[in-house]
């Protein structure tokens, strides 16, 4: 009885609620889905970001669904990855929708979103991660080149304060250099003089990375991919150097989109436009064009100063064409040769070369393979309107392989490397303006005479290392260069050594020693001066060098060295040009003005480097700290080299902060380099390089802010070099009393100087 009296209200309640649910779930299941088609970019630009994980989550003021509720998106459409344009598509229903959107380098986005039934299109911008700069680099695990070396890339090539924006300029912030004249870029890299230092871009020798004075790189700065820097002791691959290497490269346009920026400081312009074309062609043009004159004239109104250069680079299919260019000229009013010429006259200095560049590459299992050929124009004009032209044609190719040896503990790598360089060049003089009054054809000595020059070069290097960290790596390298110019063939051997041990995951120790050989040089690398002199036979130079690297907590990095370089007929620049009794004399078969700048000498150089560096973080820059001592052999004795500076200190920090904003500040303090006082009443009985310049104490700042907006991005920076108003000091002067020169009144030639640098730079 009791059974009949409930079954009936229950058997209809029953009913009742599977059909509101059947009606419910019907009637859900038959509304039109919704289409989200999706695109992803990077904030500030229009560059589509690829492989971008798309994520559904629950609405914020829904529950989480069920697993079999209609209302969930099914598990394959939960998670999608945006394609190689950026794109996504998601089949989903109709109301209110949370995304959420990861990308590696970029800060995560959360997103609610309200779809309607049918197609829904949008688009997300992605903000990069704090200090993921849009030109970062990929850094090959595999090094090109053994031995110590320092790699810088990404934002601290165009942000550090003391290099003006340039990525080249930063190689007088690092240990082992030292920089002997203010604003030149001139640096002596552990106690060489600065003609034995060589500068490589994209592979090909160029006489110069920088422009003079003020001016910035010869390459764009944000295309180049990275720098890595060999004070001394590496292997064979590079070779016609005696002292230290800069190795610059350039990357390829980016391939997800149109790029330009538009770049205006106080002193030049720059441009880049970088576009993906079809058949998988990558093209980038870019250039400066320096105006510095009102600055220069407001430390020497006798002094002015242009530059310009321009880059153009194509690729596709592992083929690369480069065309390059940089010119500088420097001009001086000269009163006496006004006087002479009885109307105004201007000393220029005139520096320009060109390049044309052709590379090919390919790789396969284990293996690698290049060939290129350069070829190149060189002009460069010295004070009175001579100069020398030279034309070039460089040819290379080199090939690598890695393989396997064992298994286990003690299995272990090798890696096999060789490698030809040829070039041959035609110099001629050339007399670049046609004022009788300037052209004096005896100034350029052997450089004023027409002759033919070759190179030729070969090397194999062989790398081995273990499996395991904790043994010993091994390179053992070997070069032969051959050199002729008009009658005079020169031959040099050099044998090359490079050991490392990581002894703990923290600590590794290094050591390199090896020969090091190249023809004369002028003392500061100059287009179209090379393959000159030999007649005076090769410079050569022995490295030697041990250290050790420490990984430490807080994102550290330290780094010692000690290094003893020993050099034989180098070919040192007189930097003081008054008389001097103690000194080598010039050679005796070279005339005009390379004989009055040039001299050999025999001397050593030895000292300590120090690094301390931070590269992630809110807070990073290093603490690079150089003693050495350079010493040459002259006529009275071994004595302190004209550009010896016992101590060089650099502190670099740079503070990220909220708003984008970045503070940067550089300390600097160099021992001052010697000069040689005479001792009156004529000088007889002096010494060379018997005092020196005061010390150089210089503070640098730099402030950047960037704005992000959808498709463009905007930075706005602030630098000042020298902020201290300190003095340049290139010498010492004797004041002319009538017909008499006051030895015992020497005077300090130098000025004080303060450069600051603003600008903006717009980028899409």
């Amino acid at each position: 009885m009791s059974v009949s009296r409930w079954a009936l209200p229950i058997a209809v309640l029953a009913s009742l609620t599977w059909g509101l649910l059947l009606r419910a779930s019907t009637a859900r299941a038959d509304e039109a889905p919704a289409i989200l088609q999706g695109r992803v970019f990077a904030r500030g630009s229009i560059a589509r970001i690829a492989a971008a994980e798309i994520r559904i989550e629950p609405a914020a003021q829904a529950a989480p669904p069920e697993a079999d509720d209609v209302r969930s998106p099914s598990r394959e459409a939960a998670s999608v990855l945006s394609n190689a344009d950026g794109d996504f598509t998601l089949k989903v229903p109709a109301g209110k929708l949370r995304l959420r959107i990861i990308a590696a380098g970029f800060e995560s986005l959360r997103q609610e979103l309200v779809l309607r039934p049918g197609e829904n299109r949008h688009e997300f911008l992605l903000r990069r991660t704090r200090g993921n700069s849009p030109f970062a680099t990929v850094v090959r695990a595999d090094p090109p080149h053994q031995g110590q070396q320092t790699s810088l890339r990404g934002e601290e090539l165009t942000t550090l304060p003391g290099s003006l924006g340039d990525p080249f300029r930063v190689m007088g912030l690092l240990p082992g250099v030292a920089t002997p004249v203010p604003l030149l870029p001139v640096f002596v890299v552990r106690g060489a003089s600065p003609g034995m230092n060589g500068f490589f871009l994209d592979g090909m020798r160029v006489p110069q990375l920088f422009h003079l004075l003020v001016g910035g790189g010869i390459a764009h700065a944000r295309l180049v991919d990275q720098i890595d820097f060999y004070p001394g002791a590496y292997d064979a691959s590079l070779g016609r150097y005696g002292g230290g290497v800069m190795v610059g490269r350039t990357r390829a346009a980016r391939a997800d989109a149109w790029h330009g920026e538009l770049e205006v400081k106080l002193y030049d312009v720059s441009a880049l436009l970088e576009a993906p074309l079809p058949g998988g062609l990558r093209v980038s043009l870019s250039g400066h064009y320096g105006y510095p004159g009102p600055i220069v004239h407001a430390i020497d109104s006798r002094v002015d100063v242009g530059y310009w250069d321009y880059h153009l680079r194509l690729d596709v299919r592992g083929l690369t064409v480069q065309v390059l260019g940089s010119y500088d000229q420097v001009t001086i009013v000269d009163p006496n040769l006004s006087a002479m010429a009885q109307k105004p006259v201007d000393n220029t200095f005139r520096v320009m070369f060109h390049r044309l560049q052709a590379v090919y590459r390919h790789s396969g299992h284990g293996w690698q393979v290049e060939a290129g050929a350069v070829g190149g124009v060189d002009e460069m004009t010295i004070f009175q309107g001579n100069g020398v032209r030279k034309l070039s044609l460089n040819m290379r190719a080199l090939a690598s392989y890695r393989t396997q040896i064992g298994t286990g503990e003690h299995g272990a790598w090798l890696r096999l490397r060789v490698g030809i360089d040829g070039e041959i060049s035609r110099f001629t003089a050339e007399n670049f303006d046609p004022d009788p009054v300037r052209a004096r054809p005896d100034d350029l000595g052997e450089l004023g005479t027409s002759r033919d020059g070759m190179v030729g070069a070969a090397y194999g290097v062989a790398t081995i290392g273990p499996l395991h960290p904790g043994r010993l790596q091994l390179t053992l390298s070997g070069r032969v260069d051959v050199y002729r110019a008009a009658t005079v063939t020169l031959l040099g051997f050099d044998p090359r050594l490079q050991l490392r041990s990581q002894l703990t995951s923290w600590l590794t120790l290094h050591g390199g020693v090896g020969i090091y050989q190249q023809p004369p040089s002028f003392p500061v690398p100059l287009p179209g001066i090379d393959t000159f002199a030999l007649q005076l036979g090769l410079q050569r130079a022995t490295h030697l060098a041990l250290g050790q690297e420490a990984t430490l907590p807080w994102n550290l990095f330290f780094a010692l060295t000690g290094f003893y370089q020993r050099y034989e007929k180098s070919n040192d620049v007189v930097l003081d040009f008054t008389p001097q009794l103690c000194t080598s004399p010039p050679p005796e078969s070279l005339t005009g003005y390379i004989a009055q700048v040039m001299r050999q000498v025999d001397g050593v150089s030895y000292g300590m480097e120090l690094m301390l560096r931070r590269q992630r973080g809110r807070v990073t820059g290093w603490l690079a700290y150089t003693l050495g001592r350079a010493e040459r052999s002259y006529t009275c004795g071994l004595r302190p080299a004209d550009y010896d500076q016992t101590h060089v200190l650099n502190v670099v920090l740079q503070l990220r902060l909220p708003w984008n904003l970045m503070l940067g500040g550089r300390f600097f303090y160099s021992t001052g380099r010697p000069y040689t006082q005479l001792i009156p009443p004529d000088g007889a009985g002096t010494v060379r390089n018997n005092q020196r310049i005061p010390d150089t104490i210089q503070f640098d700042v730099r402030i950047d802010r960037e704005w992000i907006f959808r498709r463009f991005a905007l930075d706005v920076f602030l630098e000042v070099v020298n902020t201290t108003f300190g003095q340049a000091v290139f010498g010492i002067a004797y004041p002319r009393q009538g017909n008499i020169t006051r030895f015992d009144m020497p005077q300090l030639n130098g000025f004080n100087w303060i450069l600051p640098s603003i600008g903006v730079r717009g980028r899409f």
